[in-house]
């Protein structure tokens, strides 16, 4: 890994780094096949293959740049940007994507504080974050064979070849923080908008048995949710 980090007067900051990454014996299947252990977890799901040797590989690389201001002066800013790629090889030694090879990631992040009141004790906030990504490579399921099997079969033939749409999320808060003037108390409200677009971002996709079909599972749609914060 090569980085660079730099501080530009004084509330601002810059880092960029590239990096490299091999890996070796990953758990992969002691039969030629596509399982590495390298994608556990990205759908939230315990592998079930057994009989795992150490002979699998694994590569990751990328450049990632963070432009950063401090919060000061009533507002803060974060940018952070990453393009990357993440291969694997399992038993059979074909080269593919991995489960979490976007390619590409960017955020946006900012708010801004504005005192109020009097002796400027209490505070009305504003906070914001958009976030887009690369799809996630995925097995594709055949649904021929999981019809005739009654339960979810995958192409192995065609393993994390296919890919789900990009990511894209807009998030918006508002805030109001009231500062107790006689003890060390401090109460927040909040109204956050979650997915403010309400754009659909695709999770997965499964069979389903009852349907006979293969069905797109999202993430969550638009959200509003209120909190309350209490801090002393």
């Amino acid at each position: 890994m090569l980085g660079y980090d730099v501080k530009v007067g004084g509330d601002w900051r810059i880092k960029a780094e590239t990096y490299y990454q091999a890996l070796g014996n990953v758990p992969v299947e002691s039969v030629p096949g596509s399982f590495s252990m390298l994608n556990a977890g990205a759908d939230f799901a315990f592998p079930e293959e057994h009989f795992l040797v150490n002979e699998g590989t694994g590569k990751n690389y990328g450049f990632e740049l963070t432009v950063e201001k401090f919060f000061s002066k009533g507002y803060y800013v974060l940018v952070t940007g990453s393009v990357f790629d993440s291969k694997y090889e399992g038993s059979d030694g074909v080269e593919r994507n991995t489960a979490f090879n976007n390619k590409y990631t960017f955020n946006f992040l900012a708010g801004k504080e504005i005192k109020i009141g009097k002796d400027k004790r209490n505070a009305l906030t504003f906070d914001t974050k958009f976030t887009t990504a690369g799809g996630r490579f995925y097995t594709p399921i055949d649904l021929a064979a999981s019809i005739a099997e009654g339960k979810q079969v995958f192409q192995e033939d065609k393993a994390y070849g296919e890919r789900i749409d990009s990511y894209f999320r807009w998030d918006v808060k508002f805030g109001y923080r009231l500062n107790s003037k006689k003890r060390k108390l401090s109460q927040q409200f909040f109204l956050d908008f979650q997915n403010v677009t309400n754009h659909e971002n695709v999770f997965t996709y499964r069979f389903n048995r009852e349907k006979g079909e293969v069905q797109q599972v999202n993430q969550i749609g638009f959200f509003p949710d209120l909190l309350w914060r209490v801090q002393f």
